[in-house]
């Protein structure tokens, strides 16, 4: 999948539920959509952090063997 369509159905699901949580109550939708954004970015950066860091080779530290 293209990081632009990843990025794309995120948004997407994240105006779903603060639309769906803003309909609800206001603060408690504003406020679960905002913890929901954080947890979404956290994860969805260690995810690409980790399928991009698997793909590079390893490098060899300054200072040890040869």
């Amino acid at each position: 999948m293209a990081a632009r369509t990843f990025n794309a159905c995120l948004l997407l699901g994240w105006l779903l539920v603060l639309a769906g949580g803003v309909a609800l109550n206001v603060g408690a939708g504003l406020a679960a959509a905002g913890v929901l954004l954080i947890v979404l970015a956290l994860l969805s950066a260690r995810l690409a952090g980790g399928l991009y860091v698997a793909d590079q080779p390893p490098t060899q530290r300054e200072g040890e063997g040869a």
